[in-house]
C-alpha cells in the first residue's frame, strides 16, 4: 500500500492539476474562438453571395434583354482565315482616316472560348496623341465587338510630338 500524501504533496498535485486544467481550457477556448471567427466570416460571405444573387435575379429581364441584343448584334465568323484579314483591313482603313501610321501588323490564329471566338491582330502605331485617341475611340464602338487586349504607349524618342503604341486588337465573334 502507498503512504498517504503529505500536505505539501497534496498542494503540489492540486497546483499541477489546476495548471493542466487551465492549459486545457485555454486550448479548447482558443479552438472554439477561432472556429467562431471563421464561421462568422463564412456567414458574411454567404450573405454577400445571396445579396448578389438576389440582385441579379431581380434584374433578370435586363440580362435577358442584353443577351438577346448580343445574339442579334454579335457577328458570326464565317471563315477563320478571312476573319483576321478583314479585321486588319478595317483597322488599316480607320488608321488612314485618322492619320495613324501602322507598322508590323501580325494576324494571330483564332482563339476559341465558350462565349466567343477571338480573332487577334497585333500592330504598332505612330501618330499624334489626338489622332491616336480618335482612332481608338472609333475602333471600339459597341456594335463592332472590337477590344484592346493589351496596349503599350510611349512618347517617340525621336519626335516628342509623336506617340508610339503597341496594341493587341481582337474582334469577338459569336461562338460556333
Amino acid at each position: 500500500m502507498s503512504a498517504p500524501l503529505s500536505t505539501r504533496e497534496k498542494n503540489l498535485s492540486f497546483l499541477v492539476g489546476a495548471i493542466f486544467l487551465l492549459g486545457l481550457t485555454y486550448l479548447v477556448g482558443d479552438y472554439f474562438l477561432k472556429n467562431h471567427a471563421r464561421l462568422r466570416a463564412d456567414l458574411a460571405n454567404q450573405k454577400k453571395q445571396l445579396a448578389t444573387l438576389e440582385s441579379l435575379s431581380g434584374e433578370k429581364a435586363l440580362w435577358e434583354k442584353r443577351e438577346a441584343w448580343l445574339r442579334e448584334k454579335q457577328p458570326k465568323l464565317v471563315d477563320d482565315d478571312s476573319g483576321g484579314v478583314k479585321l486588319l483591313d478595317q483597322i488599316k482603313e480607320l488608321a488612314k482616316t485618322k492619320q495613324v501610321v501602322l507598322e508590323k501588323p501580325v494576324i494571330r490564329p483564332p482563339l476559341r472560348k465558350p462565349d466567343y471566338t477571338a480573332i487577334t491582330v497585333e500592330i504598332e502605331t505612330k501618330s499624334t496623341w489626338p489622332a491616336l485617341i480618335g482612332f481608338l475611340s472609333q475602333l471600339q464602338s459597341p456594335e463592332q465587338f472590337i477590344v484592346l487586349e493589351s496596349a503599350n504607349l510611349k512618347i517617340d524618342g525621336a519626335d516628342q510630338t509623336q506617340m508610339r503604341g503597341r496594341f493587341k486588337i481582337a474582334r469577338w465573334f459569336a461562338p460556333k
